[in-house]
């Protein structure tokens, strides 16, 4: 594909600039939330719809989850100054699909020569008889940015569904703020009401955008990777489209977006802050604007006790995961920190277009690793095999008093009681940590 050189930002090392929204960020202006449409006489459901504008032509892609085994010819009908303007779309389902009957789909459509700036557009089967549907989603990224963003770096956390894990949202959200994440993006099907009052607190204060994702409500998503592990019309409550979403929904907003889990963290080892740690990378591995994290599980240990003052406080405390299982070869599993504007298609892992051998670098795990915090992935490993990593408490030791603070005012702490002040492992414990450090 067409790729214009702006999209390859300056090489050299230099600061990256402050946002020009200081603080966390604002809230996101009205219209930009996704209303999924069900498209006519097709088995489509269509997501968002983004102006593109590298690849030579003038047109605007339709994300879209698609049924792979239907044949469509699509009718694409733009709302051009008042007037309904047509053209003849063409699809591409993505390869990672993972085997279940739908997948997600980019469905490109020109825009007609007498259509100027088209606001809003929606899909339809070519064999419709309707002439003037309801054109439902507005165009977003009408003017490409490629030198001033309102963020620096923005965070996709995809499909929170059924989520009740509060503490371990508000460490994580606190991390971000100390690393120099400007925002936040979360996809959210369903979650407790507890977890409901931590997300209302951080979009009052701009962090947040929570993104109501309501694919649910057309397929029957799985709750897995593969079908034979959970049933379902599509992958893992829909992650993929999301995520896609998520980096067009970004692309002229944020200079870099991370695409990875809320129960994940991408720490720097030397510096503190992403925002020292970029322009490193950007030295160090040259004009690649793509950047995989190796991820490290970290289990639950016997090392560390919980902070006292969040005991009652529903999920994980990720300071008392300090050791992590054994790391095999390769990179398995990692994550992406990438420059948006490189980018046309994506996955879980990586980049589908282009493909992350030619646009992605991975990143010595001495200058920065992945922290994923979460149930074990090798159970039967023994805890002599473990190994202790104490980075998070660096961060923890920010954060825990700004964390008791918005569980107070959130109302899932009592007012009264003094923070709790944090303090590393002692003793035989940490001498054992010692000895199996790496």
């Amino acid at each position: 594909m067409c790729r214009p050189d702006w999209i390859f930002p300056s090489l050299n090392p230099v600061p990256l600039p402050e946002p020009l929204h200081r603080g966390p960020g604002q809230p996101a202006p009205p219209g930009h939330q996704v209303s999924l449409v069900a498209g006519k006489g097709m088995k489509t459901i269509l997501v968002s719809a983004y102006q593109e504008h590298r690849r030579g032509k003038r047109e605007v892609r339709v994300i879209a989850v698609a049924l792979r085994s239907e044949t469509v010819e699509y009718h694409c009908v733009f709302s051009c100054e008042g007037q309904l303007r047509k053209s003849e779309g063409s699809r591409y389902v993505h390869s990672d699909h993972f085997d279940f009957a739908y997948g997600t789909a980019d469905i490109m459509c020109p825009i007609p020569s007498d259509c100027e700036s088209p606001s809003h557009i929606t899909v339809t089967s070519k064999a419709d008889p309707e002439e003037k549907p309801e054109v439902d989603l507005e165009v977003k990224n009408k003017k490409p940015e490629n030198d001033s963003f309102h963020y620096n770096f923005t965070v996709c956390f995809s499909t929170m569904y059924e989520y009740k894990n509060v503490l371990q949202l508000v460490q994580n959200l606190e991390t971000l703020q100390l690393l120099g994440v400007n925002r936040v993006v979360i996809y959210k099907t369903s979650s407790s009401p507890e977890t409901q009052r931590i997300l209302d607190y951080y979009t009052r204060k701009g962090l947040v955008e929570v993104i109501p994702w309501t694919l649910s409500k057309f397929l029957k998503v799985s709750r897995s990777w593969r079908p034979e592990r959970s049933p379902g019309d599509t992958h893992y409550f829909g992650q993929i489209p999301a995520l896609h979403d998520c980096l067009y929904r970004y692309m002229y907003q944020s200079r870099y977006v991370a695409l990875h889990d809320n129960d994940e963290l991408i720490l720097p080892q030397k510096v503190f802050s992403w925002s020292e740690l970029f322009p490193l990378l950007e030295k160090k591995y040259g004009p690649k604007q793509c950047f995989m994290f190796e991820n490290n599980v970290f289990e639950n240990d016997k090392f560390n006790k919980k902070v006292s003052d969040w005991q009652n406080v529903p999920g994980v405390d990720i300071l008392t995961r300090l050791y992590h299982e054994p790391v095999h070869s390769g990179y398995g599993n990692f994550k992406i920190v990438v420059n948006p504007r490189v980018v046309f298609t994506l996955t879980v892992h990586g980049l589908l277009d282009p493909g992350i051998s030619e646009a992605c670098s991975f990143v010595d795990r001495n200058i920065a690793r992945m922290y994923h915090t979460r149930l074990p992935k090798q159970p039967g490993v023994t805890r002599d095999k473990l190994t202790y990593d104490d980075r998070l408490l660096s961060y923890g030791a920010r954060f825990t008093p700004t964390v008791t603070t918005v569980l107070r005012e959130c109302g899932l702490l009592q007012k009264d009681r003094t923070p709790t002040t944090l303090t590393r492992p002692t003793g035989s414990d940490r001498v054992q940590a010692e000895k199996i450090r790496k």
